[in-house]
């Protein structure tokens, strides 16, 4: 009994690939020229890193001999632009230190020891996301999970030691008295009081929130795609072209299981060129009866339209109902999961179990923004979504940790100061290190989304 099946066909295959390799390289070109630019010769560095980085998660996938899949390559290009944000945090510390007037070589050693435990407790959080999803997932969410946490160690090594080393190295040859690391005073003397518009971003949070809830619950709700609603899916490549119309007229009558099925009903459309139809069919049979009785019909009706019966199925996949909900009940245990072990690792770091409350609150406001935005978009919840709501997680937690460490530094420094002011500064010295690494991760996200692959 068939309860699950996936066939991906050689020219998509081949042509994703393709396509997931030049969305690399684009995303490795982008981001090493912004981190040239922004920080010259110490950019540099990052770079030479970046490139050692890329080399080891793929020696080390080939020494898992991992199969390398669509989400495992779009894992390489969020690692990409994830890489850079250790040494991101090192370099606006460095920067810091030089502001301060140290020298070079004290303000490298201070701004390594600075930035090391928000880099840990970043890391590891995100670790934490990437293990919860490897035990979920499925095989290709695995092997996106699974490319994550390689990157993940191979981004630290790279920071610690690679750059260090290479810091270390121009700095004690070549006597140098000053450090190119671009233009120190860039955000520096930022003081936006971000906690005075708590209120209007609380409205305006709740507003999102408010909207899509009313989307999930009572209008578009959550379009489950294959992968939790069970069914069959067929990507189908006509050529010369044929029209939707055509597909559904025959569709109409379907031989299956010793009887005929009007599926002419179902969900058909154009995906990705005219020549190129996908089929969607919600159905509850345990085989692939549903998918072969489909290719019998078209490929006897519109014979014609298929130059080539070995390559004309692009895609086929089969769920069937008990595998979705399977997949389904995975997926919120994935979510929940993580944000436990996040709550009890952050309680335990900062020793006070506000801050764990705090962050698992925050993950979950941005959570519940990304369902509500994919259900007023009306956007299909795939494991591949799931996966990206975890990379979400993730990335807010990473924000969030690096801020909530310079609030523990900042207590710490200055008594004085009141706790809103402390928030304050904390939030405007973490601003640059925000921005920056944004920026890289949207170059990263922005390529997938252009270049990447279908599958």
């Amino acid at each position: 009994e068939i309860i699950e099946d996936r066939t991906v066909g050689p020219s998509l295959g081949h042509d994703s690939i393709e396509q997931g390799k030049v969305a690399g390289i684009i995303s490795m070109i982008l981001i090493a020229v912004f981190m040239l630019l922004y920080y010259r010769l110490a950019g540099l560095i990052a770079d030479i890193a970046l490139a050692l980085n890329m080399v080891f998660v793929l020696a080390v996938l080939a020494g898992f001999h991992a199969t390398l899949t669509l989400p495992g390559i779009a894992g390489i290009i969020l690692t990409i632009g994830m890489a850079v944000d250790a040494n991101v945090l090192i370099f606006e510390r460095i920067r810091e230190e030089l502001r301060a007037g140290k020298t070079v070589r004290s303000a490298i050693d201070s701004g390594y020891g600075n930035a090391l435990s928000a880099i840990i407790d970043a890391n590891i959080t995100t670790f934490i996301v990437g293990i919860v999803l490897y035990e979920f997932g499925t095989g290709p969410i695995r092997g996106f999970a699974l490319t994550l946490c390689v990157g993940i160690l191979s981004s630290l090594f790279s920071a610690f030691f690679v750059v260090r080393s290479l810091l270390d190295l121009y700095t004690s040859k070549l006597q140098v008295e000053t450090l190119s690391i671009g233009p120190i005073g860039i955000l520096a003397n930022s003081r936006i009081s971000f906690i005075n518009f708590r209120k209007i971003a609380m409205l305006i949070s709740a507003g999102i929130l408010g909207i899509g809830l009313i989307s999930v619950a009572a209008f578009n709700k959550l379009n489950y795609g294959i992968d939790f609603a069970g069914g069959t899916l067929l990507e189908l490549h006509f050529e010369p072209a044929v029209s939707v119309e055509q597909i559904r007229a025959n569709l109409g009558s379907v031989p299956v299981s010793g009887s005929n099925r009007d599926y002419s009903s179902s969900e058909i459309k154009q995906f990705g060129t005219p020549q190129d139809i996908l089929i969607r069919v919600t159905e509850a049979e345990t085989g692939t009866d549903v998918a072969d009785g489909i290719k019998k019909v078209l490929q006897s009706e519109l014979s014609s339209n298929i130059a080539d019966n070995t390559d004309w199925v692009r895609r086929q996949e089969k769920v069937g109902p008990k595998i979705g909900q399977e997949l389904r009940d995975d997926a919120v245990q994935a979510v929940l999961v993580s944000l436990v072990l996040i709550l009890v690792y952050m309680a335990w770091r900062f020793k006070q179990f506000l801050f764990g409350i705090a962050a698992v609150i925050a993950l979950g406001h941005d959570v519940l923004i990304t369902l509500g935005l994919l259900s007023l978009l009306n956007v299909e919840i795939t494991l591949a979504v799931v996966a990206a709501i975890l990379a979400i997680v993730g990335y807010s937690l990473n924000d969030t940790i690096v801020v909530f460490d310079r609030i523990r530094e900042n207590i710490r420094s200055s008594s004085n100061r009141s706790f809103i002011d402390t928030l304050n500064r904390s939030i405007n010295d973490c601003l640059s290190r925000t921005v920056i690494t944004s920026l890289t991760t949207l170059f990263a996200v922005g390529v997938l989304m252009i270049w990447g692959g279908e599958v």
